[in-house]
């Protein structure tokens, strides 16, 4: 809707009175007026996205359409108190509709974070200035995924050169497709930034010139904040990087770099790197280094940066030809990162045997890796083995990634597999066909597992049958007895895709019950689920003295009981036939639960002979009142684990 130039008051007079259907192209979007103007809206996640066409149908789609007033949406926008975050993904040509917009947006102090995804055009950029000038709380500004030309560029160059925005500590440019006239603007505007703690530029052809002016911006920021710098998917070669860590040595405080898919970078670039890495100022926490074309040279430029003892968590170098050789000059600076938690070397050409052990002897050097990424080497069952060996020394190790290394069979998975038991909480097979076989040597190692969380692997690719599965769903939940339900696997939450999908439905509902649950109420709903009249007879040994015992566990498992019922309705599990097993527990009344109580005391009466009739006499009144300690014997109080615990020694 094209409409002559309003000033705020205009709008100000007339915003108690104006009909949503007479500035707005749907009922949806006259819907959204609503929300803005509510004083308390309760079911608005408190984002809006302005959109060309509908994506999900979602309440806080606004499609822009003729008959929308944007000068209105403007105007509630700016006067929202509630609204975190705005995405523009679609605003209409036209310069008055811009101003019209921004006229009354410019007022909105309370946003969070803008996203953009279409291009405002130098004056829409100009204007925005004014709403950052206002706002003191927008943190977060994202330019992504459209082309900024030159003119637009000088915009935004403009709007960030004007004045310092003290609140915005995020910065992200992510293919725009910059050119180099106006990619220098806009990071010679950056000087104006100090506050900035993230700075993407990634994905718009940044260069050696590129460099050359972030490198003066970086160091001619006084007081600078900046944490974390993405340029990834560049264009930065070795010149470019040499200047860029000479700016990069003024930033105290930067934890992160992302330099990943900048190809062009030789070894020469990366001593610059090094050096950097050695320089006092140096507090990296995070290097990213993936897709560099790295290969033993570069590796051997890094090393003297990676041994100057940086507090460095986390470093990437997947997607490179680091290969054995490197592996081996790698190893000898790993030790120094004495915090290093997370090592990422995955579709590195191949690694054997002989590089595996070299990067095994890194976990006797006393380093506490958490994560490592070995995906897509080549990987054998003799590789996997070498490795391992080192494993059994690190007991901080809780994710490995093995995913696309297809000669890895059973075997190396089970040498794997122990020596992390005590650990890994997570495995990832992705694209790997682990078979039955696999499937049945993970499931054994699994039993006593208290400390797997999650097995990934590709369900239709991994040649894993209703055979393997059976096994997962053993060790989840053995039902062959007593002990063997209790002693199944309440741990682990994945088993096959991401959120075990594929997975057969009882062998899901069993890992649903470990991820919501603890593992003492797993083991206590697992009981209940699959032995409806729990078998009294190992507990005779201890006479009445065990009685108080047995109903203290069915007075405690009575809020598991209660809790799944709620949780999860009866009807959804009765539509499966293949949970047949547990339509008899989910049809169960509160009634039939206390049957099961009375059933197991029952049986205590009428097997365990009673030798006096004061013993008798202490049967009756355990009977009509067990609840009351004072009235019950002094027996040894045991925990439902030493109770089981007992049961399995019993049993065996």
């Amino acid at each position: 809707m094209d409409t002559d130039r309003r000033d705020y008051e205009y709008y100000e007079e007339r915003a108690e009175y104006v009909k949503f259907e007479d500035i707005t192209s749907s009922e949806h979007n006259a819907n959204i007026f609503e929300l803005l103007v509510a004083v308390n809206p309760i079911e608005w996640n408190k984002k809006i996205y302005l959109l060309e066409e509908e994506i999900d149908g979602d309440p806080d789609e606004f499609v822009v359409g003729e008959g929308d007033d944007l000068g209105w949406l403007g105007f509630f926008l700016g006067r929202n108190s509630h609204l975190v975050e705005l995405h523009i993904k679609y605003f209409p040509a036209g310069k008055d509709k811009m101003n019209a917009f921004m006229d009354g947006f410019k007022h909105n102090i309370w946003l969070q974070e803008l996203y953009i995804s279409t291009d405002l055009g130098r004056d829409g950029y100009e204007s925005l200035g004014h709403m950052l000038r206002n706002n003191d709380a927008l943190v977060n500004l994202c330019l992504h995924e459209f082309d900024i030309d030159l003119e637009s560029a000088r915009g935004i160059a403009s709007m960030l050169s004007n004045e310092q925005y003290k609140s915005l500590k995020h910065l992200f440019f992510v293919q725009n497709d910059l050119r180099i006239e106006g990619l220098t603007d806009i990071i010679t505007s950056l000087r104006k930034q100090p506050q900035l703690e993230e700075l993407k530029l990634c994905g718009n052809n940044v260069d050696g010139d590129g460099c050359l002016a972030l490198g003066y911006a970086l160091e001619s920021w006084e007081g600078a904040s900046l944490k974390k710098l993405h340029l990834c998917h560049n264009d930065i070669n070795d010149e470019g990087l040499q200047v860029l860590a000479t700016g990069m040595t003024k930033c105290n405080y930067l934890e992160a770099l992302t330099l990943c898919a900048n190809p062009s970078v030789t070894a020469a670039g990366l001593r610059s790197l090094s050096t950097f890495l050695q320089s006092k100022s140096c507090c990296l926490e995070r290097l990213d280094l993936d897709q560099m074309n790295i290969d033993c040279a570069g590796v051997g430029a890094l090393v003297a940066g990676l041994s100057s003892n940086i507090p460095l968590k986390c470093l990437c170098l997947s997607g490179n030809s680091i290969e054995d050789e490197g592996i081996d000059a790698l190893v000898s600076s790993l030790p120094k990162c004495s915090k290093l938690e997370e090592l990422h070397l995955s579709e590195n050409g191949g690694f054997s045997a002989v590089g595996l052990k070299s990067l095994s002897n890194v976990f006797q050097t006393g380093l506490n890796l958490t994560q490592l990424h070995l995906r897509d080497n080549a990987i054998d069952d003799k590789g996997l083995m070498a490795l391992v060996q080192g494993m059994k020394s690190c007991r901080s190790l809780a994710k490995v990634d093995l995913s696309h290394n297809n000669a890895v069979t059973a075997v190396g998975l089970q040498a794997l597999l122990r020596a992390g038991r005590s650990s890994l909480k997570e495995l990832e097979l992705w694209g790997m066909r682990i078979g039955d076989d696999g499937a049945k040597v993970i499931a054994d190692e699994l039993v006593g597992n208290n400390s797997m969380e999650r097995l990934y692997f590709c369900p239709g690719y991994s040649n894993v049958t209703s055979e393997g599965w059976s096994a997962f769903s053993r060790i989840l939940c053995d039902t062959s007895s007593v002990n063997d339900t209790y002693i199944s696997n309440h741990t682990i939450s994945n088993i096959g895709g991401y959120q075990s999908h594929s997975a057969p439905n009882t062998t899901r509902f069993h890992l649903f019950l470990n991820t919501n649950f603890h593992s003492k109420e797993v083991a206590t709903l697992k009981l209940l689920m699959h032995h409806g009249d729990i078998d009294m007879i190992p507990f005779f040994r201890w006479k009445l003295m065990f009685l108080p015992l047995v109903v203290d566990w069915f007075q405690r498992a009575r809020p598991c009981w209660e809790a799944i019922h709620l949780m999860v309705p009866g009807e959804q599990i009765l539509q499966f036939e293949d949970m047949s097993a547990l339509h008899g527990f989910f049809t169960e009344e509160p009634e039939a639960y206390q049957s099961r109580e009375l059933s197991a005391m029952y049986k205590f009466v009428r097997e365990v002979e009673l030798k006096t009739s004061s013993s008798e006499d202490a049967a009756v009144k355990l009977l009509r009142n067990v609840e009351d300690e004072d009235n019950s014997p002094r027996a040894e109080r045991f925990s439902v684990e030493a109770l089981m615990e007992g049961y399995i020694i019993e049993a065996r």
